[in-house]
């Protein structure tokens, strides 16, 4: 067992390499209204379900998207606090993370049920060649429908199944060529208008938001920590707060917890069309999300309890 002062002298080590004051300079110099609306956006993102799901049966319906639920939930919150620490290069890496398991979490879930999968015309054009012939995602899952039918209301029933179907994609590299990219899952998902009422879904979720936070993943020269504090003329091997990005941050993160309570909103949907104490719930919570300036899921919220 470790001693401890060794268990002190670590800790504290730790302590100080995690950048505890950068958080309280970064909340100070930031414009704290808007951090803090991104903020309690992430929570209610995470909490919207769970007065939409009523019953375990509903929970299995929606599993393979909660699967990633709380995933988003966690990688949010994780990169928020990166960003408050300083270390914004990480915050937004974590941040396109967040984005693309949202993507690939209703992407999922939204393949598990036959309403979503016959309208696949996206899909059909990703199609690859798979043991001599062009096949699609939609191709590998109605085979393996056709040859145990049970499957198919297995899935509508618990549409995490999904990911036992399709384990075998994720293990065979010539297989994993069918599984769409994450443009072409935008734009699927935006034919399923799981993205209404977002204008433009493709340009803004993929080109605006996606792709830019791309620069980060790929470590564009400016948007290295290093170069961001030459920009701002800050200590280059000093890990500062920098008020404008923290700022560019938060709006980025607004942007992308509007578009998974969008995203959640529209999979859950036919939920609430069933339960008219949930769809009143629903309607009363608007002021919170108006309140949070969250607009899209303003105007989905409002079509839903019209």
């Amino acid at each position: 067992m470790i001693e401890d002062d060794i268990f002190r002298e670590t800790f504290l080590h730790i302590l100080k390499e995690l950048e505890i004051p950068n958080f309280a300079i970064s909340i100070q110099k930031s414009d704290f209204e808007k951090l803090k609306k991104a903020h309690d956006s992430i929570h209610e993102f995470i909490y919207l379900p769970t007065r939409l799901i009523n019953s375990d049966a509903e929970f299995r319906a929606k599993s393979a998207f909660l699967f990633y639920h709380s995933e988003v939930f966690d990688q949010a919150h994780r990169s928020l606090l990166v960003a408050l620490s300083g270390y914004y290069n990480a915050a937004y890496t974590l941040l396109r993370n967040t984005l693309e398991l949202l993507i690939k979490g209703a992407f999922w879930e939204c393949m598990a049920h036959k309403k979503y999968r016959v309208k696949n015309e996206i899909i059909r054009k990703t199609g690859r060649k798979i043991e001599k012939s062009k096949k699609t995602i939609v191709d590998w899952l109605n085979d393996i429908i056709n040859q145990k039918p049970l499957i198919e209301n297995e899935l509508e029933k618990t549409s995490a199944g999904i990911f036992d179907k399709t384990s075998p994609l994720f293990e065979d590299k010539n297989l994993s060529k069918i599984i769409p990219n994450v443009k072409s899952m935008v734009e699927q998902l935006a034919e399923w208008r799981i993205f209404d009422p977002i204008e433009n879904p493709l340009k803004y979720v993929y080109d605006d938001i996606y792709k830019e936070l791309s620069a980060d993943i790929h470590v564009v020269p400016d948007r290295t920590n290093i170069g961001r504090r030459l920009l701002a003329e800050k200590e280059l091997f000093e890990t500062e707060v920098i008020p404008d990005e923290i700022n560019k941050y938060t709006e980025t993160l607004h942007k992308v917890m509007d578009i998974g309570i969008v995203a959640e909103l529209n999979i859950l949907e036919d939920l609430t069309n069933m339960n008219e104490k949930v769809r009143k719930w629903l309607n009363e919570r608007l002021f919170v999300i108006t309140d949070l300036e969250l607009n899209s899921a303003c105007r989905k919220i409002a079509k839903m309890v019209k």
